[in-house]
């Protein structure tokens, strides 16, 4: 009896396939399961959107951006190398890059996980200052 009531229950509700991730012939991509359909986004993708995030980031100089597979719950791992200018802090950039790298995710995948961001400062940039020429 009780296991026709588990069997009933669960003929009732939606499967969900949680494949956070899978690899497939042309690379890895992030999948997500909606009413609609499954959703597949390249991990390049996925890294060309953090770096358009990185761009409202003020403090970051050069920088390199790796999307990396993490775990079942985190799929995603972003890994930043950057140099950091001159007169910013370090924990004060890590954290406005996490929030526009996760802002930016939120916005344009619709991800209801977060995304760990991984800042490595490998150097300090003066900041360049433009001479005027006196005539």
């Amino acid at each position: 009896m009780f296991g026709n009531l588990i069997k009933n229950f669960l003929q009732k509700t939606k499967k969900v396939v949680t494949l956070p991730t899978v690899r497939t012939s042309s690379g890895e991509f992030l999948l997500k399961k909606t009413d609609f359909g499954l959703v597949r986004v390249e991990f390049a993708v996925v890294q060309k959107i953090a770096e358009r995030a990185l761009q409202s980031v003020k403090g970051i100089g050069e920088s390199q951006l790796a999307v990396e597979k993490y775990t079942d719950a985190n799929p995603l791992k972003i890994s930043l190398t950057a140099s950091l200018l001159e007169g910013y802090s370090a924990p004060r950039i890590s954290e406005a890059a996490d929030k526009a790298i996760n802002g930016a995710f939120k916005d344009f995948l619709q991800l209801d996980f977060y995304v760990p961001v991984d800042v490595k400062v490998k150097q300090i940039a003066q900041v360049e200052t433009k001479r005027r020429r006196v005539r």
